[in-house]
């Protein structure tokens, strides 16, 4: 047996323990599993409690779904897909996003400040010019569609290939290639309009 097969015997036999109760084995799955879901979630989210309500629900659609598991592919693919699938469904419910009020920057805004300036003011103005430019970004990211989201998330800041990312949302690798496409040209458009380079 090569690499693949053993992996895949591994995965079939871990889902069967969890489907018979065994709870050592889903605490095993989620040790495994959790630092790739935490990831993937990250891409999407940035507040820590989001993603980990993200993970939390992905942990226990899989718990609930494991009969659902063929063992035709790795359980981290398996539960990747869970992961975006879940991203993409809570990017669908966010009407707006809301605003990051100041004091939610840390239990210590003043430190945060003190942060981005060294002790002679050295190299705050890079510091905030960066901060800056994330927070941007963010912002325009925020106002595309939650598909554009999902295929510029997988694609450019994963650096999945189309297949990849087709197999993680069902989508046909071409239409990943066209939703791609034209997410990437929303983007443009929505950066342009803020006269950002």
């Amino acid at each position: 047996m090569d690499d693949v097969t053993d992996h895949l015997a591994h995965d079939r036999r871990t889902a069967s323990r969890v489907l018979a109760g065994d709870e050592d084995a889903f605490a095993e799955l989620v040790r495994a599993h959790h630092g790739r879901v935490v990831r993937i979630a990250g891409r999407f989210f940035r507040r820590a409690d989001a993603i980990e309500e993200i993970a939390q629900e992905v942990f226990v659609k899989a718990y609930s779904g494991m009969a659902g598991y063929r063992g035709e592919v790795p359980l981290a693919h398996w539960l990747a897909r869970i992961t975006v699938n879940a991203c993409y469904d809570q990017l669908r419910r966010q009407r707006a996003r809301p605003e990051v009020a100041f004091s939610q920057l840390g239990s210590d805004p003043e430190a945060f400040i003190a942060s981005y300036v060294g002790p002679d003011g050295d190299g705050a103005m890079a510091r905030w010019e960066r901060e800056e430019a994330r927070l941007a970004a963010e912002q325009v990211l925020a106002r595309l569609p939650a598909a554009d989201r999902l295929v510029l998330t997988l694609t450019v800041l994963e650096g999945m290939a189309t297949a990849e990312v087709a197999a993680l949302t069902g989508w046909s690798t071409a239409n990943v290639k066209v939703r791609a496409f034209r997410a990437r040209n929303r983007l443009r458009a929505l950066v342009a309009g803020t006269g950002r380079r």
